[in-house]
Protein backbone atom coordinates (compact mmCIF):
# COMPACT_ATOMS: atom_id res chain seq x y z
CA UNK A 1 0.00 0.00 0.00
CA UNK A 2 1.16 3.58 -1.10
CA UNK A 3 1.63 6.28 1.64
CA UNK A 4 -0.30 9.35 1.23
CA UNK A 5 1.51 12.30 0.07
CA UNK A 6 3.50 14.73 2.94
CA UNK A 7 1.52 17.83 2.63
CA UNK A 8 5.20 19.09 4.86
CA UNK A 9 7.10 17.45 2.20
CA UNK A 10 4.82 19.10 -0.38
CA UNK A 11 5.69 22.66 0.90
CA UNK A 12 9.41 22.08 1.79
CA UNK A 13 9.95 21.01 -2.14
CA UNK A 14 7.80 24.55 -3.11
CA UNK A 15 9.85 26.62 -0.80
CA UNK A 16 13.23 25.36 -2.11
CA UNK A 17 12.73 25.14 -5.49
CA UNK A 18 11.23 28.62 -5.20
CA UNK A 19 14.77 29.65 -3.44
CA UNK A 20 16.95 28.08 -5.56
CA UNK A 21 15.12 29.79 -8.69
CA UNK A 22 15.42 32.97 -7.17
CA UNK A 23 18.55 32.60 -6.47
CA UNK A 24 20.03 30.59 -9.25
CA UNK A 25 17.28 30.97 -12.16
CA UNK A 26 15.97 28.25 -14.34
CA UNK A 27 19.37 27.16 -15.67
CA UNK A 28 20.45 26.25 -11.88
CA UNK A 29 17.11 24.67 -11.15
CA UNK A 30 17.66 20.44 -10.77
CA UNK A 31 15.64 18.12 -8.95
CA UNK A 32 18.95 17.64 -7.06
CA UNK A 33 19.08 20.73 -5.72
CA UNK A 34 15.75 20.79 -4.92
CA UNK A 35 16.30 17.59 -2.33
CA UNK A 36 19.39 19.17 -1.16
CA UNK A 37 18.28 22.49 0.02
CA UNK A 38 14.48 20.90 0.76
CA UNK A 39 15.99 17.29 2.71
CA UNK A 40 13.31 15.35 1.04
CA UNK A 41 14.51 12.53 -1.00
CA UNK A 42 14.33 12.48 -4.92
CA UNK A 43 12.19 9.82 -5.29
CA UNK A 44 9.49 11.62 -2.77
CA UNK A 45 10.01 15.02 -5.01
CA UNK A 46 8.95 12.59 -8.30
CA UNK A 47 5.72 11.36 -6.08
CA UNK A 48 4.47 14.70 -5.79
CA UNK A 49 6.02 15.70 -9.05
CA UNK A 50 5.93 14.13 -12.41
CA UNK A 51 8.85 15.95 -13.49
CA UNK A 52 11.40 18.51 -12.76
CA UNK A 53 9.67 20.58 -15.20
CA UNK A 54 6.25 19.93 -13.80
CA UNK A 55 7.86 20.83 -9.70
CA UNK A 56 9.76 24.20 -11.35
CA UNK A 57 6.25 25.39 -13.30
CA UNK A 58 4.71 24.68 -9.53
CA UNK A 59 7.20 26.75 -7.80
CA UNK A 60 6.98 29.77 -10.62
CA UNK A 61 2.99 29.46 -10.17
CA UNK A 62 3.65 29.72 -6.03
CA UNK A 63 5.85 32.75 -6.90
CA UNK A 64 3.69 34.69 -9.12
CA UNK A 65 0.55 33.97 -6.76
CA UNK A 66 -2.79 33.59 -7.78
CA UNK A 67 -4.96 36.15 -9.62
CA UNK A 68 -8.58 35.71 -8.29
CA UNK A 69 -11.94 35.98 -10.72
CA UNK A 70 -12.95 39.42 -10.11
CA UNK A 71 -16.98 39.89 -10.44
CA UNK A 72 -17.96 43.22 -9.28
CA UNK A 73 -21.20 43.39 -11.56
CA UNK A 74 -19.62 45.84 -13.92
CA UNK A 75 -17.49 44.24 -16.21
CA UNK A 76 -15.23 46.98 -17.65
CA UNK A 77 -14.47 47.68 -13.71
CA UNK A 78 -13.67 43.86 -13.82
CA UNK A 79 -11.40 44.06 -16.57
CA UNK A 80 -9.63 47.23 -15.64
CA UNK A 81 -8.91 45.64 -11.98
CA UNK A 82 -7.69 42.08 -13.84
CA UNK A 83 -5.27 44.04 -15.71
CA UNK A 84 -3.87 45.96 -13.05
CA UNK A 85 -3.26 42.61 -11.16
CA UNK A 86 -1.51 41.13 -13.98
CA UNK A 87 0.80 44.39 -14.15
CA UNK A 88 1.42 44.26 -10.47
CA UNK A 89 2.10 40.61 -10.99
CA UNK A 90 5.18 41.24 -13.77
CA UNK A 91 6.65 44.03 -11.83
CA UNK A 92 7.42 42.62 -8.54
CA UNK A 93 11.58 42.60 -8.30
CA UNK A 94 13.17 40.09 -10.56
CA UNK A 95 10.17 38.79 -12.09
CA UNK A 96 10.55 40.65 -15.54
CA UNK A 97 13.76 38.62 -16.04
CA UNK A 98 12.12 35.06 -14.64
CA UNK A 99 9.31 35.49 -16.98
CA UNK A 100 12.19 36.24 -20.16
CA UNK A 101 13.86 33.37 -18.80
CA UNK A 102 10.40 30.85 -18.75
CA UNK A 103 9.34 31.90 -22.21
CA UNK A 104 12.83 31.31 -23.63
CA UNK A 105 12.82 27.91 -22.06
CA UNK A 106 9.01 27.17 -23.17
CA UNK A 107 10.60 27.96 -27.17
CA UNK A 108 13.42 25.77 -26.37
CA UNK A 109 11.84 22.57 -24.57
CA UNK A 110 8.39 20.84 -25.89
CA UNK A 111 7.57 19.48 -22.57
CA UNK A 112 8.06 22.30 -20.74
CA UNK A 113 6.10 24.67 -23.57
CA UNK A 114 3.34 22.50 -23.10
CA UNK A 115 3.21 22.55 -19.14
CA UNK A 116 3.75 26.09 -19.52
CA UNK A 117 0.94 26.42 -21.67
CA UNK A 118 -1.00 24.75 -19.30
CA UNK A 119 -0.14 27.14 -16.50
CA UNK A 120 -0.94 30.30 -18.79
CA UNK A 121 -4.55 28.86 -19.44
CA UNK A 122 -5.15 28.56 -15.92
CA UNK A 123 -3.97 31.98 -15.24
CA UNK A 124 -5.68 33.60 -18.15
CA UNK A 125 -8.87 31.68 -16.60
CA UNK A 126 -10.05 35.01 -14.27
CA UNK A 127 -9.69 37.44 -18.04
CA UNK A 128 -11.81 34.62 -19.91
CA UNK A 129 -14.46 34.88 -17.14
CA UNK A 130 -14.76 38.66 -17.18
CA UNK A 131 -14.78 39.05 -21.03
CA UNK A 132 -17.98 36.33 -20.80
CA UNK A 133 -19.20 38.45 -18.61
CA UNK A 134 -18.60 41.57 -20.93
CA UNK A 135 -20.04 39.24 -23.67
CA UNK A 136 -23.26 38.37 -21.82
CA UNK A 137 -23.95 42.77 -20.91
CA UNK A 138 -23.73 43.70 -24.49
CA UNK A 139 -20.16 44.93 -24.51
CA UNK A 140 -18.59 42.52 -27.01
CA UNK A 141 -19.84 40.82 -29.93
CA UNK A 142 -20.60 37.43 -29.10
CA UNK A 143 -19.34 36.53 -32.38
CA UNK A 144 -15.76 37.62 -31.64
CA UNK A 145 -13.22 34.79 -30.36
CA UNK A 146 -12.68 35.20 -26.29
CA UNK A 147 -9.20 34.33 -26.81
CA UNK A 148 -8.56 37.20 -29.53
CA UNK A 149 -10.10 39.89 -26.76
CA UNK A 150 -7.68 38.15 -24.30
CA UNK A 151 -4.82 38.99 -26.42
CA UNK A 152 -5.84 42.39 -27.07
CA UNK A 153 -6.02 43.06 -23.65
CA UNK A 154 -3.28 41.27 -22.19
CA UNK A 155 -0.93 41.34 -25.26
CA UNK A 156 -0.02 45.11 -24.86
CA UNK A 157 0.45 44.54 -21.03
CA UNK A 158 2.91 42.08 -22.05
CA UNK A 159 4.73 44.73 -24.84
CA UNK A 160 4.86 47.74 -22.44
CA UNK A 161 6.25 45.71 -19.16
CA UNK A 162 8.61 43.06 -21.19
CA UNK A 163 9.88 44.12 -24.31
CA UNK A 164 9.80 48.03 -23.43
CA UNK A 165 11.04 47.66 -19.80
CA UNK A 166 8.02 50.57 -19.59
CA UNK A 167 5.43 51.23 -16.43
CA UNK A 168 1.72 51.81 -16.97
CA UNK A 169 0.96 55.79 -15.86
CA UNK A 170 -2.27 56.43 -14.35
CA UNK A 171 -4.98 56.13 -16.45
CA UNK A 172 -3.67 54.09 -18.88
CA UNK A 173 -5.06 50.29 -18.01
CA UNK A 174 -8.47 52.19 -17.89
CA UNK A 175 -7.48 53.68 -21.76
CA UNK A 176 -6.03 49.94 -23.35
CA UNK A 177 -9.41 48.57 -21.62
CA UNK A 178 -11.91 51.47 -23.70
CA UNK A 179 -9.86 51.09 -26.44
CA UNK A 180 -10.32 47.02 -26.52
CA UNK A 181 -14.38 47.50 -25.96
CA UNK A 182 -14.72 50.14 -28.59
CA UNK A 183 -12.91 47.58 -30.89
CA UNK A 184 -14.56 44.74 -30.00
CA UNK A 185 -18.21 46.11 -29.49
CA UNK A 186 -21.44 44.80 -30.87
CA UNK A 187 -21.63 46.44 -34.28
CA UNK A 188 -25.03 48.07 -34.82
CA UNK A 189 -27.36 46.76 -37.69
CA UNK A 190 -28.38 49.40 -40.00
CA UNK A 191 -31.94 50.79 -40.15
CA UNK A 192 -33.93 49.40 -42.37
Amino acid sequence: MSRPLSADAHDKMLRAAKTIVRERGLDGFTVDAVAVASGVAKTTIYRHFESSNELLLAALSDTVGEVPDIDTGDPRADLIELLQRYVSMVSQPGLRQLFTAVMQRAANDDDFGRLHQGLIAERKLPLRLAIQRAIAAGLIDPTIDIDLVAALLDGPLVARVMHDRGEFRPGEIEQLVDLVLRAVAPVAEPAA
